[in-house]
């Protein structure tokens, strides 16, 4: 499966791939008809991926097994949708994994009619959802046909839709639907008090701070600088959370890497030359390997030896194409993958 390396699928994977958060979310955010036939108590996540690789679209996505409250059990698949733009064929995307579910209750040995899978579809970009929630819609519409084509509607939550007073829960969900409606929004700074403030008794459990290590590592690696920057979120945290300032330090290598990533980008797109941030300027400017080592370590993980041997020795022109592909590659070979002149 493709790998999480979008700081929002990794935010919503690790606040909702919490069983008791997810139960919470949508049980709230469902149709009320629909959240009423499902026993929420019983929800847990389906451990296997269901997704072959070549459906592997949105590495965010999360599937639970959850119970029936007249009997058997049923599905609900959860997709994530961060782009600016809207997907127009996620509901072909989403009849294609139905299908894939169900053939894997098939081969799992079970029998009988299929279970039910509910499909939504979480959104929190700036685009205004326009797309239908029906897959008929998708296809011709030939009036004596219509009978021959599954409408397989989908459930919607856009955040962006949501007054913040409609977005409500236990402390986790609270802040993490405050956050991401407002991730891509300006007025993120001016939230951020009153969000970080719901945070204040969480901080103080483990479990509770290891939740906060997670969104403020979310706010470091997600929100444009023009939004929130390091010294704005530093502020707030010290301001608003006890113990605030070690909070801070836990993210600070995080947050200046990140900031070095988008000094790569903007350098590059205004000329190496005009540089911004010290990554720039360290990295690109003075032809060293080392800032390009911290970014490929952030995106992939550990760094095989024959990367250490491909950086040592590079010259800047190289050095700078390598970290321009770096910023979107899914993954180091294409990075490193010589390209014909």
């Amino acid at each position: 499966m493709t790998a999480l390396n979008s700081p929002h699928d990794r935010f919503f994977k690790a606040v909702f791939g919490r069983t008791e958060v997810a139960a919470e979310f949508l049980e709230r955010y469902l149709p009320a008809t629909a959240a009423q036939a499902l026993d929420w108590k019983t929800l847990r996540t389906a451990k296997d991926s269901f997704l072959d690789p070549e459906l592997a679209l949105h590495p965010a996505d999360l599937l639970y097994t959850v119970d029936l409250r007249g009997g058997g059990a049923g599905y609900v698949h959860v997709l994530f949708e961060h782009k600016s733009y809207v997907e127009s064929r996620i509901g072909l995307d989403l009849l294609r994994y139905r299908v894939r579910i169900w053939e894997q209750w098939l081969n799992a040995g079970n029998s009988g009619r299929l279970p039910v899978v509910v499909p939504v579809v979480v959104h929190h970009g700036t685009a205004t959802w326009r797309v239908s929630r029906q897959f008929a819609d998708e296809v011709e519409d030939v009036p004596p046909l219509r009978d021959y084509v599954p409408a397989c509607v989908y459930h919607l939550i856009d955040l962006s839709g949501y007054r913040d007073d409609e977005l409500q829960g236990a402390v986790m969900l609270h802040t993490a639907l405050l956050t991401l409606k407002y991730i891509f929004r300006n007025e993120l700074s001016q939230r951020l008090p009153e969000i970080l403030g719901l945070l204040r008794d969480l901080a103080q459990s483990s479990m509770g701070l290891d939740y906060v290590r997670t969104l403020l590592r979310y706010l470091a690696q997600a929100a444009s600088i023009d939004r929130l920057t390091g010294d704005q979120l530093r502020q707030v945290v010290t301001e608003t959370l006890s113990g605030g300032g070690e909070l801070m330090l836990t993210i600070a290598e995080q947050w200046e890497q990140q900031a070095m990533e988008r000094g790569i980008e903007k350098g590059i797109e205004k000329g190496i030359e005009q540089g911004i941030e010290r990554g720039i300027e360290q990295g690109i400017e003075q032809g060293e390997a080392r800032l390009l080592k911290q970014l490929l370590s952030w995106r992939f993980g550990a760094l095989p030896s024959w990367v250490e041997s491909q950086l040592a020795g590079a010259g800047p022109e190289r050095l700078e194409a390598w970290a321009k592909r770096a910023l979107d590659a899914p993954d180091l070979a294409t990075v490193f993958a010589e390209r014909s002149r």
